[in-house]
């Protein structure tokens, strides 16, 4: 949830500018105006007096004082303001999260079948073999006066790995072995997911 956060944010933040940014974004904008309009009298100025106007086309070509200075002093401290504006936003929206996290009346419990689930993908069968080492009904969570979290639980390993299940090309992407395939088999099964 606050990797989400990171990215939501930054990817707001890609859309926003800062005022700094805006004011070096205007002088660049002049000062490409102004480069572009020296050119033009420089070259007209040419046609009358070649060394004037190759002297005024020089001073157009050239970087003047403001464009270094937007360049280098300005649009520098602009973006490294809204870097520091944009993690500062970030830490925030993040405290935020967590502290309203903890706050709430919210039922922390290890889910026993995500869990064997979890192990058996982590274990090759000589370390772990989920049919002859776990018992799906033994499993429950004394935070809940029924059983409707296995059959939630169930429901959504049966949707996110059929897909995967049927296309043999995905199992080892999927760090999928036969003890797995035959323990997700047993689970389609029980669901009557065909």
């Amino acid at each position: 949830m606050l990797h989400s956060t990171d990215e939501i944010m930054r990817e707001q933040a890609k859309e926003k500018t800062n005022t700094l940014q805006e004011l070096a974004n205007s002088i660049d904008e002049l000062d490409r105006k102004l480069t572009y309009g020296m050119l033009l009298v420089g070259g007209l100025a040419a046609i009358v007096n070649p060394i004037v106007g190759a002297g005024i086309a020089a001073k157009a070509v050239l970087p003047s004082i403001t464009g270094l200075l937007n360049k280098y002093g300005l649009r520098a401290s602009a973006d490294k303001l809204s870097r520091y504006q944009l993690e500062k936003e970030i830490n925030a929206a993040q405290k935020t999260i967590i502290d309203e996290f903890e706050a709430a009346n919210t039922v922390q419990a290890i889910n026993p079948i995500l869990q064997e689930l979890d192990l058996t993908l982590r274990t090759t069968e000589v370390e772990h073999d989920p049919l002859s080492s776990f018992n799906l009904a033994d499993a429950h969570l004394p935070e809940f006066k029924d059983d409707k979290w296995r059959e939630l639980t169930e429901v959504a390993i049966c949707h996110v790995y059929k897909e995967i299940y049927d296309d043999p090309s995905l199992h080892k992407q999927a760090n999928l072995e036969a003890k797995d395939l035959r323990w997700l088999k047993l689970m389609f099964a029980a669901n009557k997911v065909s």
